[in-house]
């Protein structure tokens, strides 16, 4: 089978990655005291035989993980919005009534002075410094008491991504 130049290079930066990993983490090695020795442990320090270009670091194979192809995340449905990707939010503006209330009073907008900041009149009590009481349906969700909100969980996508369960979002499988 043949390969194509960008194969052969894209195995090249890989096999020079993993290279660089073993590099660090058998000087990491070496750093750690070797206090474990007398447990019958061997430690990186010992002066024996060096181990094959083929060994692998962990204590049992590991192999890429074939539940995620290697990435550690899983996309899973959304069991938040139930598929739908919005979710009907309950209005703040009418606390979910639908009716939007506002009592008499003194004016809340200009804090009764019947001037706003900038010296215009206030536009809701029209400068009387007391506001009128009145309902109406409220312009926020319509009268309804709810609007739909895209989901939080999966943004609207219906769809979310996990940690691979078979993998612990490690990407590879190691057999126990």
């Amino acid at each position: 089978m043949a390969k194509t130049n960008a194969q052969i290079e894209k195995r090249k930066r890989e096999t020079e990655k993993r290279k660089k990993t073993e590099k660090v983490i058998r000087k990491l090695a070496a750093d750690i005291p070797d206090d474990h020795a007398d447990k019958g442990a061997i430690s990186p320090n010992t002066k024996g035989e060096k181990p094959s270009a083929q060994s692998n670091l962990l204590p049992n194979p590991a192999v890429k993980c074939l539940r995620c192809d290697g990435t550690g995340r899983l996309t899973s449905d959304c069991n938040v919005c139930s598929g739908r990707g919005t979710m009907a939010i309950r209005c703040r503006k009418c606390a979910g009534t639908g009716t939007y209330t506002q009592e008499a009073g003194p004016c809340a907008r200009c804090k009764a002075t019947g001037l706003l900041v900038d010296g215009m009149v206030c536009p809701r009590c029209k400068g009387h410094k007391t506001q009128m009481a009145f309902s109406t349906t409220c312009s926020q969700c319509s009268g309804l008491g709810t609007f739909n909100a895209p989901c939080k969980n999966c943004g609207g996508s219906l769809h979310y991504e996990i940690n691979c369960s078979n993998c612990s979002g490690t990407g590879y499988f190691q057999q126990k």
